[in-house]
C-alpha cells in the first residue's frame, strides 16, 4: 500500500509528458523567458553605425569626435558637392542626416526624424566647434580654446550606490508573480479537470477498489506537483542564464537576484502543496466537466486575488512586508522583497512557517472534501454538503 502513492504519481507523469499541449507550452514558455532577457541586452547592446552626409563647408563642424563621446556610436561622414545633393542623400535614405551651412546657422537635417542619439552627438559636435570659432574670434587660440572646453565635467556623488532600481525589481516581481500564477492555474485546473474525468467516465470507480482515496490524492498531487516544479525550475533557471549571458550588467548591479529565484523555487513547492490539494477537492464535488467551473471558482479566487493584490505592493512599505507573510501572497511577494536586498534570513523562513501551517490546514480540508465527494455522482456537491458526507 506504502507505494500506491507513487504508482498514481507515475500514471498522472506519464500522461502529462505525453500531451503534445504540455510539451508546446513548456517550450513556448521556455522561449518566452529566456527572449524577454536576452533582448533587452541585445537591443540595448552593440554599435549604433550613423552616416551623416556633409559638405565642404560643414564638414569641420562634425569631423571630430569629442571627449567622452560614447565609443558604441560611430559617425561616418559622406561629402556631397551642394547641399542639395545632401539633402537628396537624406530623402533617398542614404544617409541618416546631413549637417549644412546655411544663412542663419548649422543645421542637423533628417527626412522624417534625427535620431535623438546622432542628433546628440552631432549637436555636442557642431557646438564645440562654434564655440572654438567664437574663442579664436577674440583672440584665443584653438588649442587653448579647447583645453578649456576639455575640463572635466562636474563629478557625480552618489549617496546610496548600492540601491536597486525599482522598475527593475517591479519588472521582476512581475516575473515572478506571473510565473506563479499561471503554472499554479494551469497545473491546478489540469489536477481537477482529470478528477472529474475519472468520476465522469466512472475509471475511478474502479481505481478505489484497488487504490485507497488517500493515496489517489496523494499520487495525483504529487505526480502534478513534480512536473510543475520541473517547468519552474527550467523557466527560472533559463531566465538567470540568460541574464547572465545577455544583461551581466544587470546581476551585478542586482546581487539579490539569485537568491530572489532559489527563495523563489522553494516558496512554488509549498504554495503548490497549500493549493494543489483544493483543486482536487473541486474536481471531486463535481460531477461533470460543465459543473467543474462553479465548483472551482472558490480556488481560483485563492490564486487571482493575492496574484492582483501583489500588484499593490510594488514599493517597500508596511503593505509589502504584509503581502509577504499572507500565505496565499506571500510566494509572489517575498521573492520580489529578497531583490530589493532588504529582508533579513528569518523573514522569508518565517513565511515558509506560516505557508507549512496553512498547508497543514488546507490539506485536512481538501482531503475531507476529497474523500466525501469523489464517489457521489449524478450532481455537484455545495462545500456544506461535501463536508457532512460521511466518508
Amino acid at each position: 500500500m506504502r507505494g500506491q502513492w507513487w504508482i498514481v504519481a507515475q500514471r498522472e507523469m506519464s500522461e502529462r509528458l505525453r500531451d503534445k499541449g504540455f510539451i508546446f507550452s513548456t517550450a513556448l514558455l521556455f522561449v518566452i523567458v529566456a527572449l524577454a532577457a536576452v533582448l533587452p541586452g541585445l537591443l540595448s547592446g552593440g554599435s549604433d553605425d550613423y552616416d551623416v552626409a556633409v559638405t565642404g563647408d560643414s564638414r569641420p563642424y562634425v569631423e571630430k569626435a569629442q571627449p567622452g563621446e560614447d565609443p558604441g556610436t560611430r559617425v561616418s561622414l559622406r561629402e556631397e558637392p551642394d547641399a542639395a545633393a545632401a539633402e537628396q542623400a537624406v530623402r533617398d535614405g542614404d544617409v541618416d542626416a546631413a549637417v549644412l551651412v546655411t544663412g542663419t546657422g548649422v543645421q542637423v537635417v533628417g527626412d522624417r526624424s534625427v535620431s535623438d542619439t546622432l542628433d546628440g552627438v552631432l549637436s555636442a559636435r557642431i557646438g564645440t566647434a562654434q564655440t572654438v570659432a567664437a574663442f579664436q574670434a577674440l583672440g584665443v587660440g584653438p588649442d587653448d580654446a579647447r583645453a578649456v572646453l576639455s575640463l572635466p565635467p562636474p563629478a557625480t556623488v552618489l549617496l546610496a550606490p548600492d540601491a536597486v532600481d525599482p522598475f527593475m525589481v517591479y519588472l521582476l516581481g512581475l516575473a515572478f508573480a506571473v510565473l506563479f500564477f499561471q503554472i499554479v492555474l494551469i497545473f491546478g485546473y489540469s489536477i481537477a479537470q482529470s478528477v472529474v474525468q475519472e468520476k465522469q467516465t466512472r475509471v475511478i470507480e474502479l481505481l478505489v477498489t484497488t487504490v485507497p482515496v488517500r493515496q489517489l490524492l496523494i499520487g495525483k498531487i504529487l505526480g502534478n506537483g513534480i512536473l510543475a516544479f520541473g517547468q519552474i525550475l527550467v523557466l527560472v533557471v533559463a531566465g538567470v542564464l540568460a541574464l547572465r549571458f545577455a544583461q551581466p550588467e544587470l546581476l551585478d548591479s542586482i546581487p539579490g537576484i539569485p537568491a530572489a529565484a532559489a527563495w523563489f523555487l522553494v516558496f512554488f513547492v509549498f504554495g503548490f502543496a497549500m493549493l494543489s490539494c483544493l483543486w482536487a477537492a473541486a474536481g471531486a464535488m463535481a460531477s461533470r466537466l460543465e459543473d467543474l467551473q462553479s465548483t472551482a471558482t472558490p480556488v481560483q479566487m485563492f490564486v487571482m486575488l493575492p496574484f492582483f493584490a501583489s500588484f499593490a505592493a510594488n514599493e517597500p512599505g508596511t503593505l509589502q512586508t504584509v503581502l509577504s507573510y499572507v500565505p496565499l501572497s506571500s510566494p509572489m511577494v517575498m521573492p520580489k522583497r529578497v531583490v530589493q536586498g532588504d529582508v533579513a534570513l528569518w523573514e522569508p523562513l518565517l513565511s515558509l512557517g506560516v505557508i507549512a501551517v496553512t498547508a497543514v490546514l488546507f490539506v485536512a480540508v481538501a482531503r475531507r472534501l476529497y474523500e466525501n465527494s469523489l464517489l457521489q455522482t449524478g450532481r455537484s456537491l455545495g462545500f456544506a454538503s461535501a463536508w457532512r458526507k460521511a466518508a
